[in-house]
């Protein structure tokens, strides 16, 4: 993740006028920036660890880009300098050599030992990441995963933080380009090529970092989760260490001035550690806390004298974590998520001392027998191509060890489907919903066995594909409109609302097919169909959606919109007299039903534990020790929220709490089939055992409805 500290000793050849103007040779080891690096890696650690103490912890990974920026810009431009060109070959040579053995170490060996504790839920996922990590795209991995929103809720695998290593490996390729543009700009310049060069990388350089700062700000206040991924949006930070390397000079001067600069930067860095959090808008102009801090560090240089912090640079345990920081950064966080899933927890306050204690340890050990070895080694640097042949083949190794986790999953995958065989969930096949008897939740039905289905590593596939591409993701100003179901029917259904809705888009639309009637769907993921604004960041967004599509439900006047809302929606107050949510609810409601429309909402499934892939992954025999009490499951705003709405708007609501739960508690399966894809969504699968159950919620008259249905109006 960083650059080496090893900087070059070629002197800039600017013609002094006095001995007060000479320029002081550059210093070969800079140890305010091995303290830098230091700090760096102990916010991020301390962030992982025990999140609470450092909420904004993970800005050490800005400093990272800062420091990284400078010194290879540093280097780049020293080696031009002297030779008045930039071998790439040699660059890229001296990165694979510096960042490859580490990381493709630590990969390999997450790769291997991960499925002995991660759940098979996972194993897909883990294989995913680990060979986005080995060819360093990591973060365009998890900004795609940010923006789709059923993997928005993926678990953190141990490989998660490659992702700003990918950054850096992509800077890398880009950036040297620019200095060789640079260089062959100024080749021409028979006088004072240093000065001209500076001059030209400062104005390239600026351009990239001011688009990159720009694109960054707009992307992060458009809500868009990929932006903290993206390369695009971070290119800057590591760009604004590129410029300082362009236009800083070491100096013993100003000795008062530099140790107050330090101080400042230092203070900043805290203090956005502390003040900041995860739910901070982020890079945006919230980064430029950690880059203007680790820049004002950077710049201070050597301090001396009065509020200098060259006493604390200088301690010995201070510059060798800075020295091991890139192995403490590798690996400390695969042994955080092992220790979590195993335990199947976050680690208590001695624990994570243990766990840093470990940390460090495998840093010393990776820093002491792998990275130094191979920086220093004498074959290393007889050849280019050779380093880089070698570490093609060592990445592409290093990729078959990562798909390792898959090759055991498709072994799983086998005996589930081979058990499974006798499991086919349809109507009147008894399984799924289907197996409730009264008050009796079986996990299991007899004629089956211990079998689960869908295929518990598919399992997060299961939320209504089919209506993929018809449902808008969360930013979205406005939500499409689809048609199923029969294109001829004289008689037309609206299915409007959040994930949770389309979550029973299957049996809705199946039952309204096989009755004749045509469906429309409006489905905007984390939106509400209401006028009240959601408590969430793109709630401007949603509300405006929502607007228009009531403007379009009303004049298209359906006989019956089905929708409800997400149970832990949160929602800002807009219509006075009601409670927040309440009112948003009942005045799109009362708009509706006012043209003719009939209004059925369908109650939100119960809540299961937050680890029930996991758990019910470890306990496939029992699926019931996973289960959750019928108080925790429903103990959510947006069930009184809708209850509430419902009686004041006098529509009907579809309670089929009793098709998940007995009388104390919620399965995570039930009928053999697993009920949830996620920790809140309910599988494809057995939504459609549901069918014949929401449908008669639906059409009561068609016969009695056998979950929970109520109707009254107040007003």
């Amino acid at each position: 993740m960083h650059a080496s500290t090893t900087v070059g000793t070629a002197d800039v050849p600017a013609p002094p006028t006095s001995d007060a103007e000479r320029p002081e040779p550059r210093r070969r080891f800079l140890p305010e920036v091995q303290a830098l690096r230091a700090l760096a890696v102990a916010l991020v650690v301390v962030y992982h660890l025990e999140p609470e103490l450092l909420p904004g912890g993970y800005i050490g990974v800005d400093v990272f880009f800062v420091i990284s920026g400078f010194l290879i810009t540093g280097h780049m431009i020293r080696e031009v300098e002297k030779t008045g060109r930039l071998s790439l070959g040699r660059f890229w040579a001296a990165r694979a050599r510096r960042i490859l053995p580490a990381g493709l170490v630590v990969i390999g060996v997450t790769a291997a030992l991960a499925p002995l504790v991660v759940p098979v839920t996972e194993w897909a996922d883990l294989q995913r990441q680990a060979l986005a990590s080995v060819f360093y795209v990591q973060n365009w991995v998890l900004a795609a995963d940010s923006v789709d929103y059923l993997a928005a809720d993926n678990a953190p695998t141990a490989f998660q933080h490659f992702w700003s290593l990918a950054v850096e490996e992509q800077f890398y390729l880009l950036w040297p380009i620019v200095v060789v543009v640079g260089a062959l700009l100024v080749r021409r310049v028979a006088r004072d090529r240093v000065r001209a060069l500076h001059g030209v990388l400062l104005v390239l350089f600026g351009l990239i970092v001011v688009a990159s700062f720009v694109w960054s700000v707009q992307q992060v206040r458009a809500g868009d989760a990929a932006a903290y991924f993206a390369t695009t949006t971070r290119l800057w930070e590591l760009g604004a260490g590129g410029l300082l390397a362009v236009v800083l000079r070491h100096t013993s001067r100003f000795a008062a001035g530099r140790s107050l600069l330090a101080l400042a930067g230092l203070a900043t860095i805290i203090a956005g550690a502390l003040v900041l959090t995860p739910k901070t808008p982020f890079p945006g102009f919230a980064a430029l806390v950690p880059v203007l801090g680790a820049a004002a560090i950077i710049a201070a240089g050597r301090t001396s004298g009065a509020g200098s912090l060259t006493w604390l640079v200088d301690r010995s345990w201070v510059q060798w974590l800075g020295n091991v920081s890139y192995s403490v950064y590798l690996w400390h966080f695969p042994i955080i998520i092992g220790f979590e899933a195993w335990a199947n927890r976050q680690p208590h306050a001695l624990e994570s001392i243990g766990l840093l204690a470990l940390s460090l340890l495998m840093a010393h050990l990776s820093y002491t027998f792998v990275e130094r070895p191979v920086r220093t080694a004498r074959w290393a640097g007889r050849g280019n191509t050779r380093v880089l042949l070698a570490a093609a083949t060592a990445m592409a190794v290093t990729a078959g060890v990562a798909v390792t986790p898959m090759f055991r999953a498709q072994v799983q995958e086998q005996e589930w489907q081979q058990e499974a065989q006798g499991v086919e969930v349809g109507l009147g096949s008894g399984f799924g919903a289907e197996a409730v008897d009264g008050g009796n939740v079986p996990a299991f039905v007899d004629k089956a066995g211990p079998v689960i289905v869908p295929n518990l590593q598919d399992v997060h596939k299961e939320l209504s594909r089919t209506y993929a591409a018809c449902a808008a993701n969360a930013t979205a100003g406005t939500t499409p409109r689809c048609e199923f179901g029969d294109p001829a029917g004289r008689r037309t259904l609206a299915l409007v609302g959040d994930s949770h809705v389309r979550m029973f888009a299957s049996p809705v639309v199946e039952a309204a097919r096989e009755r004749g009637w045509r469906v429309v769907t409006y489905l905007h993921n984390s939106c509400p169909f209401s006028l009240d604004a959601r408590e969430m960041q793109y709630s401007k967004a949603c509300l405006r959606a929502n607007q228009e599509t009531l403007d379009a439900l009303v004049a298209e006047a359906p006989d019956l919109v089905v929708t409800g809302i997400f149970a832990d929606s949160l929602f800002k107050g807009t219509v006075p007299g009601y409670e927040p949510g309440v009112g948003g609810l009942v005045k799109a409601w009362d708009a509706l039903q006012a043209v003719g429309s009939r209004i059925v909402v369908i109650k939100d499934a119960p809540r299961p534990r937050a680890d029930v892939l996991e758990c019910v992954a470890d306990h496939a025999q029992d699926p019931g020790s996973c289960a959750v009490s019928r108080e925790k499951a429903f103990d959510y705003p947006g069930h009184k929220t809708l209850r509430d709405a419902a009686r004041i708007a006098g529509v009907r609501i579809v309670d089929l709490t009793d098709r998940y739960c007995g009388p104390e508690r919620c399965m995570p399966v039930v009928g053999n089939v697993m009920v949830y894809r996620d920790n809140n969504h309910v599988t494809d699968t057995y939504a459609r055992s549901l069918q014949p159950y929401i449908a008669e919620g639906l059409w009561p008259k068609e016969g009695p409805v056998s979950g929970h249905t109520e109707a009254t109006r107040d007003r």
